[in-house]
């Protein structure tokens, strides 16, 4: 992989740190300065997405993450040394090849899931699972094109060289059900192609976190009735000319007091874009496949490790709702309550089950082209699962609350000579001051109630497609028929087996 664009800053900051192949914070922030376009809500172009108010506070968020693969504490569970040539690497990047290295990414994941409360969909980790999925497939590639093939390996490996920040971009932006896909305007489509590369016109939606990440992978493997212009798979740099990325409107203040918004003033909020590509020149190198129709149906295989990284995010933030639960119940005393506890258990229990499909699909890993993917069947399952109970889940530490999530109060009334004396002295848990129960319950009501909170609850809700389209999945792939067969041969039927 040449030094061609999108690569300029991130060769620069990388220079400038003590290890050739990861970035601390500070780096990774300074590495999102690169001239990208950024529009905010106002329609006004952002410039540095490190200092505007829509999205300082998750690139911060980022860089502490950043920082964990420097921390003595966390340096060998978010990174790893390769053997052959004795440098260290991001897991993130590093291309299962055995069951011990899906544990620690799960492991990895913890320590990320931990700093964003799992509220980012797409976190840090999350975007090389969609290139190491190119890679999990790469067979049906390579029919299609040697050379292709050898550019989603190339891209992988520079790509972990580089510690780059990725995301993912498949959804076409909803609009007319009655045109034909094909003749859709805003489709987006290869609209000339160049012996050093292609051009891109029309508009992908999502982009999660694309606005502080360096690279989209982009992959079109949903719809009928495709041309096939619009059948592309590709690396995207964010900083490409002619690429522009409007935000949605914020849900939460930049600008909050960390007392009265302990978690949304700490995360900051992941911002969807609605991605134009107004004629995106890429170079050749960043070209995973072109026009090959074969390749739409490979979302289920394709997006096999994203969907696991999914899941495991989700088990992971189920033990954090989890407690979240107990501490409620602490902070107000109601921990010897028979339906309290029974509340608590049904949290449990689905944290516990999130966690058992994510071990279960690792037990049960099978090995796709040389990368070891967690098994897709228990994977889907398990997200269907996920689905189900993370409404009721939230419904739960909400209805455990009590008033407490209403008889909240700002820290300017907590600050006031008379009242805040008086709320002091009224409002005390269990265990804790009155303030601190005060913006405890702040904190869970920024993550089950908040404008945030709804946001997030909807994303997971149709997350890398909605719970509909993931049960015919299960359908479609959670094996049976064996089972199937001996159960009618056992009651005495013909043994054929289930259509």
């Amino acid at each position: 992989m040449t030094a061609t664009m999108g690569l300029e800053k991130i060769k620069e900051v990388l220079g400038n740190g003590s290890e050739p192949h990861l970035m601390n914070g500070e780096q990774y922030l300074q590495s999102l300065r690169d001239d990208r376009r950024v529009i905010d809500r106002d329609g006004k172009d952002i410039g540095d997405v490190t200092k505007h108010p829509a999205t300082r506070l998750a690139a911060d968020c980022y860089s502490r993450v950043y920082d964990l693969q420097f921390d003595p504490k966390t340096r060998d569970a978010m990174t790893y040394v390769d053997q052959r040539d004795n440098k260290r690497y991001s897991v993130g990047w590093q291309v299962p090849t055995t069951k011990e290295h899906l544990k620690q990414k799960y492991q990895a994941l913890k320590y990320v899931t931990y700093q964003t409360f799992g509220m980012f969909g797409r976190p840090i980790d999350y975007g090389s699972m969609m290139a190491i999925g190119f890679l999990s497939t790469i067979d049906r590639v390579e029919k299609e094109s040697k050379e292709f093939a050898d550019n989603i390996r190339n891209f992988v490996k520079f790509a972990r060289a580089h510690n780059v920040q990725s995301t993912d971009l498949i959804v076409d932006p909803q609009s007319d059900r009655r045109i034909p896909m094909a003749e859709k305007p805003g489709r987006l489509r290869i609209v000339e192609e160049r012996s050093d590369g292609i051009v891109l016109y029309g508009s992908k939606v999502a982009g999660s976190v694309g606005s502080i990440s360096h690279f989209f992978t982009l992959s079109t493997v949903l719809g009928e009735d495709l041309h096939e212009d619009s059948a592309i798979w590709c690396a995207v740099p964010v900083n490409a000319k002619g690429l522009s990325l409007v935000l949605r409107e914020p849900t939460i203040d930049p600008n909050a007091d960390p007392e009265d918004h302990p978690l949304e003033s700490r995360v900051g909020e992941e911002l969807e874009n609605y991605i134009l590509f107004d004629h995106v020149f890429l170079p050749r190198e960043y070209v995973f496949s072109a026009r090959n129709l074969n390749l739409l149906g490979l979302y289920f295989e394709s997006c096999s490790i994203a969907l696991w990284h999914i899941l495991a995010r989700l088990s992971i933030r189920a033990e954090l709702f989890l407690g979240t639960a107990q501490a409620i119940t602490d902070i107000l005393g109601t921990n010897k309550i028979p339906g309290v506890r029974e509340m608590v258990s049904e949290i449990a229990t689905y944290a516990a089950a999130t966690k058992s499909f994510v071990l279960a699909s690792i037990d049960e890993a099978v090995e796709w082209n040389g990368v070891m993917v967690p098994n897709p069947p228990l994977v889907t399952t398990g997200r269907l699962y996920s689905i189900w109970g993370y409404p009721r889940v939230q419904y739960l530490l909400r209805d455990m609350c009590g008033q407490a999530l209403v008889s909240r109060f700002p820290k300017a009334i907590w600050d006031d000579p008379e009242i805040g004396k008086t709320l002091k002295e009224f409002l005390p848990g269990t265990g804790v001051t009155a303030r601190e129960k005060n913006r405890f319950f702040n904190f869970v009501w920024d993550l089950t109630c908040g404008g945030y909170a709804s946001r997030t609850g909807q994303f997971e809700n149709v997350n890398a497609t909605p719970r509909s389209y993931i049960s015919e999945l299960v359908y479609q792939h959670y094996e049976r028929d064996e089972v199937t067969k001996y159960v009618r041969e056992f009651a005495g039927i013909s043994p054929e087996s289930h259509t």
